[in-house]
């Protein structure tokens, strides 16, 4: 026989009776390549089993993250008021109307999260109505009249965004102390859905009204426009005349021919502020450049009546560089406080026509 295959029967035989004498109990020095066998063994499933609660540790975390993004969420505000945060929330109840109490009182409590705050303040009641519609009414006392700025805004979208989670409560109408509740613009704010705020902020969608020059250059024209606003930053004073110095032309829609910029070009806001009703707006001096086009009682008043659409304001008085000027463009007195002019809307003339 070939001595290598004699070689390696022998081998083979000697392996066997290794595994036979580990079988008995037996010791000896032919295990030795067993017991070598046996110290990997237990690293292999070590390393097994890693792998394996790795795999039930990314599966529980990729469970506990879907179940965080199904929700139900109840909405709390941050402690310092800028931001709304989720709260993952089990309801106990099952019908419509029950669950819109559990939620509320839900709401009127305090987070184990002491970096959280509760979204409906002590003293803030509220009662809770449907049309036959299904729509939604929350009537609050007029504690809800103490809420104000971000505040408000906060209250409103972390009520607002919970119960809109509730199957059948599409969109809900808030009621102060019997009347409806206005917005910053001085309207009544209507239905409002969770999807009119800003995930994670404070920011809400508001309808407000910017009047631009007329195709002439002799009137103003009204535009109703939905902007993303949060009253921390910027003001909402700014963001109206933000709309002014873009112009009318929204982004991928068609160019409105019945409107134009009223705005010179090159003009910044440098500063605006309210205080007791009335506006203070500083330009540069490029505001006080002619708009090849439209009249100058059109560019100063496409200013004062966009900021008049406020509750908040009933008079505007300019400053250029953070300095009074007496005349605008030759032939208006500019050192006074203006009032919103309807005599230059289109709508308006041609009805006296």
């Amino acid at each position: 026989m070939n001595i290598f295959k004699e070689k390696f029967l022998e081998n083979r035989i000697a392996e066997k009776q290794s595994l036979r004498n580990v079988k008995s109990g037996a010791g000896g020095t032919k295990s030795k390549p067993l017991r070598r066998t046996c110290r990997k063994l237990p690293l292999f499933f070590l390393f097994l089993v890693v792998i394996l609660l790795a795999g039930c540790s990314e599966g529980q975390e990729d469970k506990d993250k879907t179940a965080k993004e199904e929700g139900p969420f109840v909405y709390y505000m941050d402690k310092s008021e800028t931001k709304i945060v989720p709260v993952k929330y089990t309801p106990t109840e099952n019908t419509k109307e029950n669950l819109v109490k559990e939620f509320l009182e839900v709401l009127s409590t305090e987070s184990d999260d002491i970096t959280l705050k509760r979204a409906i303040p002590e003293g803030l009641r509220i009662k809770a109505t449907f049309s036959d519609s299904g729509g939604l009414s929350l009537y609050f006392n007029a504690a809800y009249n103490n809420l104000t700025g971000i505040t408000e805004v906060l209250t409103r979208a972390c009520i607002i965004k919970t119960l809109c989670q509730i199957k059948g409560v599409d969109d809900i109408a808030f009621y102060v102390d019997g009347s409806p509740l206005y917005g910053t613009n001085g309207k009544p704010i209507n239905f409002m859905k969770a999807d009119d705020f800003i995930d994670g902020s404070g920011a809400e969608n508001i309808n407000v009204t910017i009047y631009y020059a007329n195709a002439a250059g002799d009137g103003l024209v009204a535009s109703n426009r939905t902007i993303i606003y949060t009253e921390n930053i910027p003001p909402i004073e700014k963001a109206i005349i933000d709309q002014l110095l873009n112009g009318p032309e929204i982004p991928n829609e068609p160019v409105d021919p019945t409107m134009k910029k009223s705005l010179p070009d090159g003009t910044e806001l440098l500063k605006v502020t309210t205080k007791d009703g009335i506006c203070y707006v500083d330009f540069n001096e490029k505001f006080l450049d002619k708009v090849p086009g439209v009249e100058p009682e059109v560019v100063l008043y496409s200013v004062v009546n966009s900021l008049d659409e406020l509750s908040t304001i009933n008079k505007v008085q300019f400053t250029i560089n953070g300095s009074p000027k007496k005349i605008f463009q030759d032939n208006i007195a500019f050192d006074g406080s203006f009032e919103r002019n309807l005599d230059l809307l289109d709508e308006d003339r041609s009805e006296r026509k």
